[in-house]
């Protein structure tokens, strides 16, 4: 008759041991979320402050061409640089007093109700950053094919080597 081995293990030890890995996991990706939350309330502070400094050359902008009382095209255009600018010091007091979750929740209640105007600044976003690589590529190629304003050599064209043959009987 073969002989049963006990293959059990203390069911308190292994409850212990799942709920220490339980633990630890949800202590990891708290941390991890901390962080990457940390992370994107700096990004978004940066893009605030970045977004404060456009509103200004806008509303500048709009207010030099207010100044010089031209004609009815360059004031609606002050008019309408100076709605730009407000509406941006808006979104940019917007974007710094609301809490970092809240936006992407507010970003994916946008998403649900306008999909195409998502979809196509999507669109239009890659086609700008295609447009962008695209320029430092070329710009790039142009940098490496000039010594500092100099132009380079061509390179040398490959040639065959010639070698001259001899026979016995002309020597």
């Amino acid at each position: 008759m073969p002989r049963k081995t006990d293959q059990r293990t203390p069911s308190g030890t292994a409850d212990n041991l799942l709920q220490h890995a339980k633990e630890t996991t949800s202590n990891v990706v708290d941390q991890v979320q901390q962080q990457a939350g940390s992370k994107i309330d700096r990004r978004k502070d940066e893009a605030a402050n970045e977004l404060e400094k456009v509103v200004g050359a806008v509303r500048q902008f709009g207010q030099g061409l207010g100044d010089q009382q031209q004609g009815p095209l360059v004031q609606y255009a002050a008019e309408y640089g100076k709605k730009a600018a407000d509406g941006l010091e808006r979104f940019t007091n917007y974007l710094r007093e609301t809490d970092t979750r809240e936006l992407v929740h507010g970003v994916e209640r946008f998403a649900r109700r306008q999909p195409a105007l998502v979809l196509g600044g999507a669109f239009l976003l890659g086609l700008a950053g295609a447009r962008f690589l695209k320029s430092s590529m070329s710009g790039a190629a142009t940098r490496s094919d000039t010594d500092f304003g100099r132009a380079l050599p061509p390179p040398p064209t490959h040639q065959p080597i010639h070698v001259p043959t001899t026979t016995s009987a002309g020597m």
